[in-house]
């Protein structure tokens, strides 16, 4: 038997990189697995010239010196190296024109879609969509989702048609927020489970198996990692908890600190199992913090105000780890009981286990 997962491909996307490896190492309990490799016709120059391992020249605009473009293709080169080393994905690929297609007569027995936000039809055409929810495996090929999320609270009219189409041929759904579980039994009256995202099924542990010593001994760091920009307030927040803990303030994915923007996916999970303290607008930082137990603070988006401006994946799994108090305007969040959120890490990941062990026989 030969596990096939679908989800997104972004090589440059710590979450995305992580998450599908933890889901590779879930379900090779079980079975082979492999990644199909999915190029939808989104891929940039960058992207492309990265997955085939050519060099590539970019053009200097304005705002990159030859400086910031060497260290962008650095750190590109590193993510690359990661998904070549740990997520088996030269199997099979899936594109918009061709749907799936098999190298040297490779086969599968089973579709496991998931996780991330690989239903979200903001950015793709319904047939991308199809594609994502299975249209191209045969009735032969059981198909299940394991935390695959809409990342959206509306869904167009064309796409509705789509999930009401493909979603019946599941055997199985699970999904990764407690929103996309109500858009699923609104669509198709189906049920659909809510279950760990796979970063936090794997034990941390586990996960200190793929660092390679990023991080100096005795470097003593605030860590930092936004998919949008602090508040002025907010980066004051972030520099008055260093000065005061005798800490430096390490950023990722930020160019200020070209050091640590060349971490790879690796490196994303040592920079967080070795922290003094984070603070972050991110999903998966907060799944890798509460992974290593660590304190932390997750600041709304500026210009955002309360708890209105959480997503849905961060309300279901602040939710689901009694977390709610750590979102925030500006300020430093109320000390995490780690005791309690390990007890229900347990029980949390039992579930998921159990549903995950039931999927897999049907």
């Amino acid at each position: 038997m030969t596990n096939l997962i679908v989800t997104i491909t972004d090589y440059s996307n710590y979450g995305n990189r992580l998450q599908n490896y933890a889901l590779q190492t879930l379900l090779s309990q079980y079975d082979d697995t492999t990644t199909a490799y999915m190029d939808l016709g989104v891929d940039s120059a960058l992207k492309s010239a990265i997955k085939k391992g050519k060099r590539l020249t970019l053009p200097i605009r304005n705002m990159f010196a030859a400086k910031k473009r060497s260290i962008i293709l650095q750190r590109a080169q590193k993510c690359n190296a990661f998904s070549q080393k740990y997520i088996h994905d030269s199997k099979f690929e899936l594109t918009q024109y061709k749907g799936l297609t098999a190298k040297r007569n490779n086969t599968y027995s089973r579709v496991i879609i998931g996780s991330d936000q690989v239903w979200n039809p903001q950015w793709i055409s319904d047939q991308e969509l199809a594609l994502r929810l299975g249209s191209f495996a045969s009735s032969n090929h059981p198909i299940i989702s394991y935390a695959a999320s809409f990342g959206t609270s509306t869904v167009r009219k064309s796409a509705v048609s789509v999930f009401q189409k493909y979603l019946p041929r599941l055997k199985a759904i699970s999904v990764r927020e407690f929103q996309g579980a109500e858009l699923t039994k609104e669509m198709t009256g189906l049920d659909a489970t809510v279950v760990l995202d796979p970063t936090l099924m794997i034990n941390a542990d586990k996960w200190m198996e793929v660092t390679n010593s990023f991080v100096q001994r005795n470097d003593k760091y605030v860590l930092t990692y936004f998919l949008g920009k602090p508040s002025e307030e907010q980066e004051q927040n972030i520099q008055e908890y260093a000065k005061e803990h005798d800490c430096r303030v390490r950023r990722i994915l930020d160019l200020r600190d070209q050091e640590t923007y060349l971490a790879g996916p690796q490196d994303f999970v040592e920079l967080f199992s070795k922290a003094e303290y984070v603070f972050t607008d991110s999903y998966h930082a907060c799944c890798f913090s509460i992974l290593f137990r660590k304190q932390f603070t997750v600041f709304n988006r500026s210009g955002a105000q309360g708890k209105q401006n959480m997503n849905s994946r961060m309300d279901t799994l602040f939710e689901l780890f009694e977390l709610e108090a750590n979102v925030i305007d500006s300020g430093i969040s109320p000390t995490i009981n780690y005791q309690r959120v390990n007890q229900l890490l347990t029980v949390h990941r039992n579930n998921s286990t159990h549903w995950l062990e039931a999927a897999m026989q049907l």
